[in-house]
């Protein structure tokens, strides 16, 4: 059945507390929603979880991710269609934008909202049409704080509510007093922290003081964009590193895979898998497949999402292929004032269970994303 119209929200939403990484401070997010109508009166819905500038990643902002939808991607999709007949499956939807370089979060949302559709044309859950067979798991969560009796707070939090697996964000002068703090409080939580590229190579050594603290692993310590000296400092830190923002593809993820078997250190090479970072689940799915059989363990990681787009992430998290616990939630329940969905993802004792519930296994709230919303752009896809 053919797409009859793509239709570009912009959605304001509130964090019920502020979230610090190694490049600011976020209380709110303006974020797109790429929600696309079908000739059989299907709708689907697809988060792109952008942040508010490009301080992650290059086009992961706002602005950029709406100018690459507007001007490029969604009149591409249209085009395709009348070209080539029906776009009715996400194949064939990645093939009309295929020709767009980069743009990767913007990609991930119009092939969510798509999977989405297929979901409900199969009566399915994401995480059956995707090859799941996992149905629970254990979840972990995301702290971000600026000092560490905040850190311990959120921490405890979370471990009180069950939770046993904890990554806290750290950067340099923020990071051994952090790291050592939580495990001597929590000495049999699974610990990892998240550098988010800042570190260089003239400062990268601090992080070997954490090499004594039993640590899950050390994420993108380095640059955002870089593969090759990760590769090379992972020679002298016993604890795996973790690569997060410099994988944007397959080919990313073997190459990576490349370097750490030269340097007989594949065991310490761990890939967090972000779908929009890699421009959606398609892509997302082929790395957790590859990690597997090459022995590298696997996460899936988030981006501040809204319960729907987590609920997602939380299918994708079904494969058998995934290994670790991922960063599905936030110490204190629920990361913002409203949210999208009509009721609140809930872990239970630290671990999920994915029910039969057709697509993300949640109800789509419309009447609430409406009012949180801006509808800012139309593309009808039939002539």
């Amino acid at each position: 059945m053919a797409i009859t119209r793509i239709t570009l929200y912009l959605t304001s939403l509130q964090l019920r507390a502020p979230f610090t990484t190694s490049f600011g401070t976020y209380q709110s997010l303006e974020r797109p929603f790429v929600v696309i109508e079908t000739a059989d009166g299907l709708r689907g819905v697809g988060e792109v979880p952008t942040l508010r500038d490009p301080a992650y990643k290059a086009e992961v902002d706002t602005p950029a991710v709406l100018t690459s939808l507007r001007e490029f991607i969604l009149p591409a999709v249209a085009a395709w269609q009348r070209e080539h007949g029906p776009i009715d499956d996400v194949a064939c939807l990645r093939d009309s934008y295929a020709w767009v370089k980069g743009a990767v979060f913007a990609k991930s949302g119009v092939e969510a909202a798509m999977w989405d559709i297929a979901a409900q044309r199969a009566d399915q859950p994401l995480w059956q049409l995707w090859g799941g067979e996992r149905r629970e798991f254990p979840v972990g969560v995301s702290i971000g704080g600026k000092t560490l009796p905040q850190i311990l707070s959120l921490a405890e939090q979370a471990v009180d509510l069950g939770y046993r697996r904890l990554k806290v964000k750290i950067w340099p002068g923020f990071d051994e007093e952090v790291a050592r703090a939580l495990r001597e409080r929590f000495p049999d939580v699974l610990l990892q922290v998240d550098a988010n590229s800042a570190y260089t190579m003239e400062n990268w050594r601090r992080l070997q003081a954490l090499d004594d603290l039993d640590l899950l692993l050390i994420e993108q310590p380095l640059f955002d964009d870089d593969i090759i000296l990760h590769s090379e400092i992972s020679r002298e830190l016993r604890t795996p590193i973790c690569l997060d923002e410099s994988i944007h593809s397959l080919r990313d993820t073997q190459a990576a895979a490349s370097l750490w078997e030269r340097n007989n250190a594949l065991d310490r090479l761990i890939v967090n898998i972000k779908p929009p970072r890699v421009s959606g689940f398609a892509e997302a799915i082929e790395i957790a497949r590859f990690c597997d059989a090459k022995g590298v363990r696997t996460w899936i990681g988030g981006m501040l999402d809204s319960a729907w787009g987590k609920a997602m992430n939380l299918n994708f998290n079904g494969l058998p292929e995934i290994g670790l616990p991922g960063d599905h939630f936030s110490p204190g329940g629920a990361y913002f004032v409203a949210d999208v969905t009509e009721a609140p993802l809930v872990s239970q004792d630290g671990t999920f269970t994915l029910g039969e519930g057709v697509s993300a296994g949640v109800a789509f709230d419309w009447p609430r994303f409406e009012r949180l919303s801006e509808r800012l752009y139309q593309e009808e896809t039939t002539s």
